[in-house]
């Protein structure tokens, strides 16, 4: 029966990362299209003399998009600032105990925010909204919001199910949770690492 949960967490974790995965794609692309336009918008004013019409508008739209896209891939990579050292030196049982705890809180905390940006969305809706320069509808950006908090409220139902399994099984292989390294482990990743460019440089030299 275990093994049967363990495999069906296996799998939504994996079909679930595509999406997140897809996400942060369109926001690196977002990330990259505010960097062109930027770009394309100094050269114009400084050697063109000319602007783009509804430059900052666009900017505010695009912008939305790496903000919000990236939280359920970061939540799964465990990317987010974290403050763990006072759970250092405790068992796993205890760790994980606490890391079910920090999911169910933020659990609560984001059912608020997407009840709330939901209304949010429908009040821009009915009123269409729009921006100040151009006109654009602001509704889109909007809904984006309680959609991505929803895939992020999703990944961490996969964890607190992993962690509910981790606290049952200390010693089993973490799934849907990051693996939370320890100091010793993480500047060893920076050491071999370091040593791994080092090494790739001196191989360059000699061809």
């Amino acid at each position: 029966m275990q093994g049967d949960g363990t495999a069906a967490l296996a799998a939504a974790h994996r079909y679930w990362s595509w999406l997140e995965d897809g996400l942060n794609l369109i926001a690196a692309a977002a990330i990259f299209f505010l960097m062109f336009v930027g770009v394309f918008q100094v050269i114009g004013r400084t050697v063109f003399d000319t602007a783009i019409n509804g430059y900052i508008d666009y900017m505010e739209q695009a912008s939305a998009l790496f903000a919000f896209l990236g939280i359920s891939y970061a939540q799964r990579a465990g990317a987010h600032i974290r403050m763990d050292l006072l759970l250092r030196g405790f068992s796993l049982r205890f760790l994980w105990s606490m890391e079910l705890f920090c999911v169910l809180v933020a659990m609560v905390v984001i059912t608020v925010l997407i009840d709330s940006t939901y209304l949010n969305f429908e009040r821009a809706w009915q009123l269409g909204d729009s921006t100040i320069d151009i006109n654009l509808p602001i509704w889109p950006t909007k809904l984006l919001v309680p959609v991505v908090l929803a895939v992020l409220w999703v990944r961490m139902a996969l964890q607190s199910i992993d962690y509910v399994r981790l606290i049952r099984h200390p010693q089993a292989q973490p799934i849907a949770v990051p693996v939370i390294e320890t100091i010793e482990v993480q500047a060893q990743h920076e050491i071999e690492e370091a040593l791994g460019r080092e090494e790739t440089a001196h191989e360059e030299k000699r061809s």
